[in-house]
């Protein structure tokens, strides 16, 4: 935990920093929609696929840690979006209760769980893409929800095998 804190800390850090200037300009993206944003997954070198819901919206598909997730376009005005947001989600067991979500959200600042009306257990992380990215921040932001997600894979899989033996392992 105190790993991750640091991480972020360091993240926000630089992220502040005054930018040298000798520093070379930052390739910047628009990812206001669903075509520039599969573009900018697939230069990252993730698959990207985009596909609409039944109401019509656009949505990526994508793959991290052996896993599906979804890339949301939120927050879309006159075709132009300004937030997106990484989900994925796990079928209903009775291991997934609000206790298990509070515990997981309780340390843990960017990628968040909830249960859905159905008791799935959704993750997701969502961010700003207003006034554009970096092509090296939105790499670090796919990076960072790779990170957790296998970080939440592992905290599922200690807590499935706490079930079985009839521990109550944090």
């Amino acid at each position: 935990m105190l790993r991750v804190m640091i991480a972020i800390a360091l993240m926000f850090a630089s992220l502040c920093a005054p930018m040298r200037a000798d520093a070379a300009d930052p390739v910047l993206l628009d990812l206001s929609n669903a075509e520039l944003v599969a573009a900018a997954l697939r230069d990252a070198g993730y698959k990207a696929e985009i596909k609409t819901y039944p109401n019509g919206e656009k949505y990526i598909d994508s793959a991290v840690n052996g896993q599906g997730f979804s890339v949301n376009l939120d927050n879309c005005e006159a075709g132009k979006c300004v937030a997106l947001q990484f989900t994925s989600w796990w079928k209903a067991e009775p291991l997934f209760t609000p206790a298990l979500a509070n515990e997981w959200n309780h340390n843990r600042r960017f990628l968040r769980v909830s249960l859905d009306k159905q008791g799935n257990l959704v993750e997701w992380l969502d961010f700003s893409v207003a006034g554009k990215l970096t092509k090296e921040n939105f790499a670090d932001v796919i990076d960072w929800y790779a990170a957790m997600d296998a970080e939440l894979n592992k905290f599922l899989e200690e807590k499935r095998n706490a079930a079985k033996t009839g521990g109550a392992k944090k």
